[in-house]
């Protein structure tokens, strides 16, 4: 077989064999790509039963499309030999991975905890196809090597609904994950596979299995009458909320194991919350970095006093032993009269770090303090005077000095860490503070002034990660909002993968990374890099936006509701996720929830536009949410202040498309969404799913412009 070409495949090597098949890896010589071939074996592709049963599977697994379960391409016969054609992942089985427990290289709470949910997700996008796997084991879960899991081989499957019991005077599935009922020839339906994946949970926690026995008969025995030690006798670092998730899904009686693969998923994220809040519970030191306060006679150097704070966060944060509030937590406080203990309460932290930054041309002088809040103790208190190219200097100093008054203690690694971000060149620093004020004002002008200032700052120092990480993050932002260019989104990947070849651990970089694959629907690798930017960065609401953002396109809604709330917690001023969040609960028909979040917009916006009241999108987005609210003259005194500050931007002109159309004025709705498209706004998937301008979806001209898209794209 190896050397040959079936159809237009060119077998290359032999990968595996099963049962039901045995698998080759070969070349795609049409689209020049790798692929994975699984033939019929021999003997059994005599059968017609046989050959049916491969048919099905291939059928079954094509009518899957979901990040978490093996993609299939293309079924055919060639010398009377069935072979169906599936993507080809780099990467090793989870077997693998647990074997390695075995060797003492233990699988953390949360790495566990992750796969079991990411399996979960694909079971029940098979489950909500009525489709139950029935042999869920580590051998049939495929890992990229970018930590994505995938689960594969419905050899076995069957519908829910076929009660047909041809095949229960045999076992189906795998011994050692096999549930009662398999084991007692009762046909099985969904909560099998949840049976199997707690089996694999089990194992992933502990190294081993929750049955084992010298023989086929006493292991039938244990699983359908014996109870398993709970996983912390294993472990004593296992919660008790582990170990109850885990057997519940390991109930003998499937009617008290969990109903679906949605209510497991729901208990394993909040078992993952509660391992991450305990792991950040052990940080004993947990500090808030209040904005400096920027009392230079230029006012205009917000972005210096704000930049620095940012950085000064961004290194601590990389410390095991401290727990850092994030930057868009903190802003909320720029400005405030409130006294530092309130703030601490509200932040739940006992330390503040306060200060001030005055900047004159080049000279510069800052002075802080970092105080307990609970004993209203100064701890520690600095000045620092020089040139703006001793910021870096004083940067790790008031890094060092804050270190040394809360006695932490850092390993080699990490202080070599503390001043890893601070680019060669102090002029290059300032441009990409600048570069990030601009960027986070989020208009067009501003995402290409802030794109000049990235470029400026690289211009000056060629290995600045971070800079090339924001300038990936701006291209990307100006392709999703303003400029369909595909320019913008190679630029983006460009600048994103740069800065990680200078340092591999910039969450930021795999933010924007995500952003430009979700854009170029290469959903798989946005996922991956999303839960990378995560993974580096707990605070990182970018990636949880993104990651909301992709559930909200693959209509996982329910999932990107909790996304979408984790990103309000981090960043409570980020409008952006509001407007997804009642998207999402209108597209649900969750009234009382829409309604919820209708109020919050209300409540948002005026707080957010009183402190910046030159932010176009804030009062177009304001005018929708009056809109819903009836306030219709209210709505219409927002729309047009949002045209005046920016009339030509075309994310603000398809906004006021949407104000039109929820006050049902379609002929202004219409007109703006057209001139949106022409000056731009492209995002024909997001426009055909917004519910705002569901009023004008069966108006002529609305339906004009969508085919005209539909013919352009043929």
């Amino acid at each position: 077989m190896i050397g040959q070409t079936i159809s237009h495949y060119e077998v290359i090597e032999k990968l595996g064999e099963g049962g039901m098949g045995i698998v080759y890896k070969a070349l795609d010589l049409k689209l020049d790509r790798p692929v994975a071939i699984k033939f019929l074996p021999p003997d059994l592709n005599a059968s017609r039963e046989n050959k049916e049963r491969f048919i099905r599977e291939a059928k079954i697994v094509a009518g899957l499309n979901h990040p978490n379960i093996l993609h299939i391409y293309d079924i055919d016969e060639q010398d009377g030999r069935l072979f169906f054609v599936m993507e080809f992942i780099t990467g090793e089985t989870l077997k693998s991975h647990i074997g390695k427990l075995k060797s003492g290289e233990n699988i953390s709470l949360q790495q566990a905890i992750n796969w079991t949910i990411q399996i979960g997700q694909g079971l029940r996008a098979a489950h909500e196809k009525d489709i139950v796997h029935r042999d869920i084991k580590p051998e049939n879960i495929m890992m990229t090597r970018n930590g994505l899991l995938k689960i594969m081989d419905f050899g076995i499957a069957r519908l829910k609904s076929d009660t047909d019991s041809s095949d229960t005077d045999t076992l189906s599935g795998t011994l050692a994950y096999m549930s009662p009922e398999q084991a007692q020839g009762i046909i099985e339906d969904h909560r099998t596979d949840i049976w199997s994946l707690g089996v694999m949970f089990y194992e992933m926690l502990t190294g081993d299995l929750p049955f084992r026995a010298e023989h086929e008969a006493a292991w039938i025995y244990l699983i359908v009458n014996e109870d398993p030690l709970n996983p912390s006798s294993h472990d004593r670092r296992i919660s008790p909320a582990i170990d109850s998730c885990v057997m519940k899904m390991l109930e003998k009686d499937r009617e008290q194991r969990f109903r679906s693969a949605d209510e497991l998923l729901t208990t394993l994220r909040q078992v993952q919350i509660d391992v991450e809040q305990a792991t950040q519970s052990v940080k004993t030191k947990a500090i808030a970095l209040l904005p400096f306060q920027n009392i230079s006679p230029d006012k205009e150097s917000d972005y210096f006093s704000d930049g620095l704070t940012e950085e000064l966060i961004l290194n601590l944060s990389r410390l095991e032993n401290m727990r850092v509030v994030s930057r868009t937590s903190i802003m909320q406080y720029k400005g405030t009269n409130k006294d530092i203990k309130t703030i601490g309460k509200e932040l739940g932290v006992r330390y503040i770090l306060e200060g001030s930054v005055r900047k004159l041309q080049d000279d510069l002088r800052i002075t802080a303090q970092l105080v307990d809040v609970e004993t209203d103790a100064q701890l520690w208190a600095g000045k620092f005077r020089g040139k703006l190219s001793d910021v870096f200097d004083i940067q790790e100093k008031v890094s060092e000095q804050i270190i040394d008054a809360l006695l932490v203690r850092l390993s080699p690694t990490e202080k070599g860490v503390l001043c890893k971000r601070c680019p060669q060149n102090a002029e290059a620093f300032d441009y990409y503070l600048r570069a990030r004020d601009a960027l986070y004002r989020w208009t067009k002008n501003d995402i290409k002034s802030a794109i000049e200032l990235f470029q400026r700052a690289i211009e000056l120092d060629s290995r600045y990660a971070v800079a090339y990480a924001g300038l990936g993050e701006a291209y990307a932002t100006l392709y999703q909002n303003f400029e369909r260019k595909e320019s913008y989104i190679d630029r983006s990947m460009e600048a994103s993968l740069k800065a990680l070849a200078y340092d591999a651990t910039l969450s930021e970089a795999y933010a924007a990374l995500g952003l430009a694959y979700f854009e170029k629907k290469m959903l798989d690798e946005a996922l991956s890099a999303v839960q990378k930017a995560i993974e580096l960065d707990p605070n990182s609401f970018v990636g949880y936006w993104i990651l909301g953002r992709i559930y909200h396109t693959t209509d996982r809604d329910r999932e990107a509701i909790e996304l979408y709330k984790k990103v309000v917690a981090l960043n409570p001023d980020f409008y952006t996720v509001r407007m997804d969040l009642r998207t999402v609960y209108e597209r649900l028909g969750d009234k009382e929830n829409y309604e919820d979040a209708v109020r919050n917009e209300l409540e948002v916006y005026p707080r957010y536009i009183a402190r910046y009241p030159k932010d176009p999108r804030a009062h177009i987005f304001y005018a929708v949410a009056l809109a819903r609210a009836g306030r219709i003259e209210e709505g219409k005194r927002e729309a047009a202040k949002a045209i005046e500050l920016n009339p030509s931007d075309p994310l603000m002109l398809y906004n006021t498309a949407c104000f039109y159309a929820k006050i049902k004025e379609k002929r202004l709705a219409l007109d703006s969404l057209k001139n949106s498209i022409l000056a731009g706004f492209e995002n024909y998937e997001w426009i055909r799913r917004d519910p705002d301008l569901d009023s004008i979806r069966n108006e002529p001209e609305y339906i004009a412009l969508i085919e005209k898209k539909d013919q352009s794209s043929k």
